[in-house]
């Protein structure tokens, strides 16, 4: 096998010419809230983990044991993301559809969300997050989201025709909301309400530390984000860059990813809120609202951000136009963000480029990255196979017990 990489040399020279890349990692703290909620999450999933252990059900429960490894990872970036944030204020755009509908209608639609026998239609298991189509038909919101928007957005459940949008897709809470409460004023004000609460919510350790860095590009300090009650302490360790001596070839551009569209949610509020121009691309959008966004993102001076997902983003862009690649969780496979990484550090790129890997201090993500190092060197050693035949980047029991401390 034949492996060629951007460091293969020829002849004692780099097979390409690229600016030099360098890669920071930026260690944050939690605020207190976030530790407490994150060591409670972290002790349950240890004690379940070890029941497993115990019984030598390892294997049988290792779909349970990625959950709760997904759950540890996602609290490392928002615990909204835990708590079920996508459940209610990611689609409050259906709010107002769920008032016009009749009384009688709604409480059909919550009686198939309550049923014990409701399974998503898509990938038949009891629905995790579920949500009820007008056309009566129940989905984990994970699985229905992605026909929500492209050229094809009709529902998925067999022999279904109906068109669907994120207007007509219901949340259990946004039922009972719109059944119990008949005054629309009333209603209105509560809606209100909850959105000054959840904008104070969008914020995390690793949010503010993106913002930091994204303002920091700018040549602009916000007083928010130093010294103020919300922030103190929880980015006391944050290192960002000097760009003072980066080239001077047009303005800074960044890349946010994360594997989450609910993380990217998230950010979008704290950009708007400091008045960040960006672009975002995710594996929900159709391809021509892709070209728009890169297209946007390449061309506009003040669009100086683009959030991508992680998956959306590692193969095939050219995004060139990005010197600076922020990564706000990380990926069990250390190529998947190396790829992701390419698509700023790559032929046409003019600039240096910073990569800078955001993870949060004694959590889960400090055994994730060395496992990743460990897999590193497997994958460079045998081009991603081991001695079985399997693939090196695959969790081993071994590998579980350490990322559980058991």
């Amino acid at each position: 096998m034949l492996l060629r990489t951007k460091g293969t040399l020829i002849n004692g020279e780099p097979i390409i010419q690229l600016p030099p890349k360098s890669v920071c990692l930026s260690k944050v703290d939690f605020s207190k809230e976030e530790r407490t909620f994150y060591t409670q999450l972290e002790a349950d999933s240890r004690s379940q983990f070890k029941a497993y252990a115990a019984a030598g059900t390892v294997n049988q429960n290792f779909a349970n044991i990625l959950l709760m490894l997904l759950r540890l990872r996602q609290a490392c970036d928002h615990p909204l993301l835990v708590k079920g944030y996508n459940s209610d204020s990611d689609r409050q755009v259906s709010t107002e559809m769920a008032k016009q509908l009749p009384r009688d209608m709604l409480t059909d639609l919550l009686n198939l969300l309550e049923t014990s026998l409701a399974l998503c239609r898509v990938c038949n298991d009891p629905p995790e997050d579920p949500v009820v189509t007008i056309c009566g038909h129940v989905f984990c919101y994970q699985c229905v989201s992605e026909y929500l928007t492209g050229d094809d957005n009709q529902c998925p459940a067999h022999g279904c025709k109906e068109q669907l949008g994120a207007d007509v897709v219901f949340s259990k809470a946004t039922l009972i909301n719109c059944i119990s409460i008949d005054d629309d004023s009333y209603m209105d004000s509560q809606l209100a309400a909850k959105s000054i609460v959840l904008q104070n919510e969008y914020s995390s350790s690793k949010i503010r530390a993106v913002i930091e860095i994204l303002l920091s590009q700018r040549k602009i300090k916000s007083p928010g984000l130093h010294g103020s009650a919300e922030c103190a302490g929880s980015n006391a360790t944050i290192h960002t860059t000097d760009y003072s001596d980066v080239p001077s070839e047009g303005p800074i551009k960044a890349i946010v990813f994360s594997q989450w569209t609910g993380m990217l949610n998230l950010v979008e509020m704290s950009l708007k809120q400091f008045d960040i121009q960006y672009r975002r691309l995710d594996g929900t959008m159709s391809l021509s609202a892709r070209d728009r966004a890169v297209s946007g993102f390449n061309n506009d001076p003040e669009v100086t951000v683009m959030l991508m997902s992680l998956k959306a983003g590692n193969l095939g862009l050219n995004m060139v136009a990005a010197c600076h690649v922020i990564l706000l969780d990380l990926w069990w496979n250390p190529t998947t963000e190396d790829q992701a990484i390419d698509r700023a550090h790559r032929i046409g790129q003019t600039r240096p480029v910073t990569v800078t890997r955001i993870t949060i201090k004694d959590t889960v993500e400090d055994r994730m990255l060395a496992l990743q190092e460990e897999k590193r060197k497997m994958v460079a050693s045998a081009f991603g196979e081991d001695h079985s035949g399997g693939s090196a980047t695959r969790l081993t029991v071994e590998d579980l017990k350490y990322l559980f401390m058991v």
